[in-house]
C-alpha cells in the first residue's frame, strides 16, 4: 500500500501542502478529487489481497478505508507534521485517544465542556480514574490534557512548560489545537505529544461537516488508531470527507485572514472599552462613553501579547492567534442584547466557520460565565464587522438607559 505522507511536500509552504499534499494518491483524471460513495471495492484479479486501485492502493470495505479517506488523511498529516487519524467528530476523536492510550489518572486544564463528558464516559469504562487540575502536582499523573487556544476566551498558554511538566513525570502531553489550525500553530513543535482537532471547526471551516482528527508523531500509533476505528466503525462518512478536501484546500488563506481580522477587532472593541473610562488624562467624549462602558473585558491572544510572562506566544503562534475571542458585559441582559442585534454575527453555536457566529456559552453550559459572548470571526471584512458592533453597542446603551428610566 503506498505511503499515506508525501515526503517532496514537507517543506512546501502549508497553502502548497493544501493543495498538493495528496497529489501522489490521484488515480483518475479529475482536477477536484471525486466522491467516493461504494462501501465495498473489488477484488485486483490477481488474488484476493492484491492492489486493486491504480497502481499501488488496495481498498476492500469503506469502514476499514476508501480513497477520499486516504486523501484526507495525507494531506491533513502533512498540514500537521504528524500522522493524522480522521474520525467522525471531535469528540470521538477525543474519547479514541483515551481508549489507546487508557490514563489512570488525567491532568485537566481549562477546556470545552464537551471533552469533560468525553472523560466521564471514559471513567465508566475504566472505573477508579482520577483527573486533577493541569497545574497541580502530577504525581503518577499519565495524560495531560491542554486546550490552546483556550475556548472560548481564545487565549493562549504556553505549551512547551507543559511538555516539559508532563514528561518529567513520563506523562503525555495531549493538545487540543481546534482554534489554532496550521499554519497558525504547530503544537509538536513545543513538544506535544498527540494532537487533536474537532475539524468541524476551522478545518472544516463552512459548518457543513462532522469530523474530528487525533496527530500522532508515529506512523505505528497512528496505525493503532486506524485499526481501532476500523472494528468500532468511527470513521467519517464519504461525503464529510470530501467536503473535508474540499475545505482543506483554503485552510491557510481562511484561518490567517480570520486571525487577522480578529486581532484587528479586538483591539477596536479593547480600545472602545479603555477610552470609555475616565482618567486623570482622557474624559471621555459623549460617543467614547456611550459606545465603550458597558463592554467589562475582552479576552484574546493579541492582548496577552503586552503581558511580561506572555513572551512564549509569537514563537507558539508564528502566523496568527486565532479567529476566537471573548467579551464579557455588565450583565447577562446586555450580553443577550448584543448578540440578538449584530446583524453580520449570525447568533449560533459552533465556531471556525466562514460566517461570523456569536454564542450565549451560558445557555450551553451553565458553568460558563452568563455575561461573556463568544466571538467566532469569519471572512466579513473588518471594516463591516467594526461598524456591526458599533451599531450594536450604542444601541444597547440607548436600551439600558431607556429601561433604567422605567
Amino acid at each position: 500500500m503506498v505511503e499515506i505522507k508525501n515526503p517532496l511536500y514537507n517543506t512546501a509552504a502549508p497553502s502548497t501542502q493544501s493543495l498538493h499534499a495528496d497529489a501522489h494518491l490521484r488515480v483518475t483524471s479529475d482536477v477536484t478529487a471525486p466522491i467516493n460513495v461504494s462501501t465495498t471495492f473489488e477484488y485486483a484479479k490477481n488474488k484476493v489481497d492484491g492492489l486493486n486501485y491504480g497502481v499501488d492502493q488496495r481498498y476492500v470495505y469503506s469502514r476499514e478505508g476508501m480513497p477520499m479517506f486516504t486523501k484526507v488523511e495525507a494531506t491533513l498529516s502533512t498540514l500537521t507534521e504528524g500522522h493524522a487519524v480522521l474520525y467522525g467528530s471531535g469528540l470521538t476523536a477525543a474519547y479514541s485517544v483515551l481508549i489507546e492510550h487508557r490514563p489512570k489518572k488525567i491532568a485537566l486544564g481549562q477546556c470545552y465542556f464537551g471533552i469533560k463528558e468525553v472523560i466521564k464516559q471514559y471513567q465508566r469504562l475504566v472505573p477508579g480514574v482520577q483527573v486533577v487540575g493541569i497545574d497541580c502536582a502530577y504525581d503518577k499523573v499519565d495524560l495531560v490534557w491542554l486546550e490552546s487556544p483556550i475556548n472560548p476566551t481564545g487565549e493562549v498558554v504556553d505549551i512547551s512548560s507543559y511538555a516539559l511538566r508532563a514528561h518529567a513525570a513520563g506523562a503525555l502531553l495531549v493538545v487540543d489545537s481546534t482554534l489554532a489550525p496550521p499554519p497558525l500553530s504547530y503544537p509538536f513543535r513545543q513538544g506535544a505529544d498527540i494532537v487533536v482537532h474537532s475539524a468541524t471547526k476551522y478545518l472544516g471551516g463552512h459548518s457543513d461537516l462532522l469530523a474530528g482528527v487525533v496527530v500522532t508523531k508515529s506512523a505505528k500509533s497512528a496505525d493503532s488508531l486506524r485499526y481501532s476505528r476500523y472494528v468500532l466503525g468511527t470513521g467519517a462518512g464519504s461525503l464529510e470527507c470530501w467536503l473535508l478536501l474540499r475545505s482543506l484546500r483554503t485552510l491557510s488563506i481562511r484561518v490567517q485572514q480570520q486571525s487577522q481580522t480578529t486581532a484587528r477587532l479586538v483591539a477596536f472593541l479593547e480600545n472602545a472599552r479603555r477610552m470609555a473610562v475616565a482618567t486623570p488624562c482622557h474624559t471621555p467624549s459623549e460617543q467614547e462613553y456611550k459606545l465603550g462602558h458597558r463592554i467589562a473585558t475582552v479576552s484574546h491572544a493579541s492582548l496577552q501579547l503586552c503581558a511580561t510572562h506572555c513572551s512564549f506566544i509569537e514563537t507558539q503562534h508564528p502566523n496568527g492567534f486565532g479567529a476566537v475571542f471573548a467579551i464579557r458585559f455588565a450583565c447577562k441582559d446586555s450580553a443577550l442584547f448584543v448578540a440578538r442585534h449584530l446583524s453580520l454575527h449570525r447568533f449560533a453555536t459552533s465556531l471556525g466557520g466562514v460566517e461570523s457566529l456569536v454564542d450565549w456559552r451560558h445557555g450551553w453550559d451553565s458553568s460558563a460565565d452568563p455575561t461573556l459572548l463568544r466571538i467566532s470571526v469569519g471572512l466579513e471584512s473588518f471594516d463591516d464587522l467594526a461598524k456591526d458592533w458599533t451599531k450594536a453597542l450604542l444601541a444597547l446603551n440607548d436600551h439600558m438607559a431607556a429601561k433604567a428610566k422605567i
